[in-house]
């Protein structure tokens, strides 16, 4: 009986296997194989969807984003990475690690309730073919899905990485080449750094504590591993990347990337003109300014040329100037304790140049360790070298005595001339500044004085100004500043001219480009 049992038993549990489990089984194999599929793509999706441990915040892009970060630039900027930059691969990892922590799973939980059911005895040929089928087939959809999945998350990777690069350094080209044509840059009239790039403070919802350390500042806004067209900041702000499109955004504000001081609108975006003005103390330095100022404004006017002060200072600064010149006052004493930066905006149509003039006192200037802080000097194409005539040692020879009121009205200079210029120009090569790739004014000032004295008055050219300075002494200073600069133009002027032929010549020629209409 017990044979005949046995073989009862057989029979049925192969028919049940012919018959239930393998139709049952192959019916669960094919929803199993679409299912582990669905997971692997379900566990993708909730990759990219939710933030994880393997999220590249901006505070971790900072030591675990790839790349070098230039000096200028001190560190990564508190922006999200672009996703192909680092993202991709970990979200990547993730979904492999979720998808292999899913399958590993099923297969405990099923051969652990098999096991914990003893489904090895008489309901086997009903329950272990299925559960193994399903286990098994699972994992052969997630096996099949998971290479596409990593297949496609490597093609756009790599397809990002081929036309990534080229364009970042096109676009870049482009806003570098902006710059070189229009001879852009960030100068800042607080600590005069100059930056080719400013920095940019988000003016999004950033807390004190971020504020006071600087993670809103934005220091390097090209296209980038940060991104190419837009990047994300920390506080959530979509922002533009270019200089040349960050000088638009309402969101951002420029600021000098070495003090962190609000620069003009447009900075690093428009033609940047830096004028220092050198010499001796009472050469006439800021009389010369001041007319220059007074004289821009009239002759822009009259050439349809909008002239603005971009900040309060400067409006200041010009209202000062344009009373004294209306009546007849002399300039006031240069602050020895700091040097007076007064910045001008010019715009006509597209051409926009912003003009900063600066003015030092004459003692500064003159002695060697102080004028070592003045790099505004070391960024400037071309500079002004103001002289006074009175101060020329043939001059108050043969005048000085039967004219004496008129050198007390000149209330001349008593530096030598060419110590005063060599003070500035020896400073200027110490720190390695390229003189003979820039250009020198050499202004001789004073000329409504000089004219009263019982003298030959030089010409209105450039070559016949060098030529009466040449036949007064000076021919070493003049061969002195040649020899040192690219080009030297000379000039002739009253600082309380505001005709176009006076101070205002100057500036006009220093801002050549686009500006010779004014005057």
């Amino acid at each position: 009986m017990r044979v005949i049992g046995f073989a009862v038993y057989y029979a049925g549990a192969l028919a049940c296997l012919l018959f239930v489990t393998v139709p049952v089984s192959l019916v669960l194999a094919g929803v199993s194989v679409v299912t582990g599929a669905v997971a692997v793509i379900v566990a993708a999706g909730l990759v990219l969807a939710g933030p994880g441990a393997g999220l590249l915040t901006p505070d971790g892009a900072r030591t675990g984003l790839p790349g070098r970060v230039a000096r200028e630039f001190v560190r990564r900027d508190p922006a999200w990475p672009q996703y192909f930059a680092a993202q991709a691969v970990l979200d990547a990892g993730a979904t492999t690690g979720r998808a292999w922590a899913w399958t590993t799973g099923a297969w405990r939980t099923g051969v652990g309730w098999l096991a914990g059911n003893n489904c090895g005895g008489f309901w086997w040929p009903i329950v272990v073919l299925p559960v193994l089928t399903v286990l098994a087939a699972g994992s052969l959809g997630a096996a099949v899905v998971l290479p596409a999945c990593l297949l496609v998350i490597a093609a756009l990777t790599l397809a990002a990485w081929i036309t990534g690069p080229p364009l970042v350094y096109l676009l870049r080209g482009v806003d570098a080449g902006w710059r070189r044509m229009w001879r852009s840059r960030a100068s800042c009239t607080a600590c005069f750094a100059t930056a080719a790039v400013p920095a940019y403070r988000c003016r999004g919802g950033h807390g004190p504590a971020q504020r006071a350390s600087g993670d809103d500042l934005h220091r390097d806004v090209r296209p980038g591993r940060l991104g190419v067209l837009w990047r994300r900041c920390s506080c959530g702000l979509r922002l533009p990347t270019m200089v040349l499109r960050a000088a638009h955004s309402r969101h951002l504000e420029a600021c000098c990337p070495s003090c962190g001081e609000a620069l003009f609108a447009g900075a690093g975006r428009v033609r940047d003109v830096r004028a220092p003005v050198f010499g001796p103390a009472s050469a006439g330095k800021t009389q010369f300014i001041m007319a220059a100022l007074v004289g821009l404004h009239r002759a822009a006017d009259k050439a349809g040329v909008a002239v603005t002060m971009p900040d309060n200072r400067g409006r200041i600064a010009y209202e000062v100037y344009a009373d004294l010149i209306s009546r007849a006052a002399p300039a006031p004493k240069t602050d020895t304790t700091a040097p007076v930066a007064v910045t001008v905006r010019l715009e006509q149509g597209l051409n926009t140049t912003l003009l900063h003039l600066f003015d030092a006192a004459g003692e500064t200037l003159t002695d060697r360790e102080q004028n070592a802080g003045l790099s505004y000097l070391d960024t400037a194409e071309t500079l002004t070298f103001v002289l006074d005539p009175f101060s020329i040692r043939r001059i108050r020879d043969e005048h000085g005595a039967a004219s004496a009121t008129v050198f007390t009205d000149a209330n001349a200079a008593l530096h030598d001339p060419e110590d005063a210029y060599n003070a500035t120009a020896q400073r200027l090569q110490e720190y390695g500044v390229r003189t003979d790739r820039n250009r020198l004014a050499f202004v001789v000032t004073k000329a409504d004085l000089l004219c009263r004295l019982p003298l030959t008055m030089p010409g209105d050219d450039s070559a016949a100004v060098r030529d009466w300075l040449r036949s007064y002494g000076l021919e070493n200073l003049l061969v002195t500043a040649e020899r040192d600069f690219r080009q030297v133009r000379f000039f002739l002027v009253s600082g309380r001219d505001t005709d176009p032929g006076g101070p205002v010549s100057v500036l006009r020629w220093i801002l050549m480009k686009g500006w010779g209409g004014i005057g």
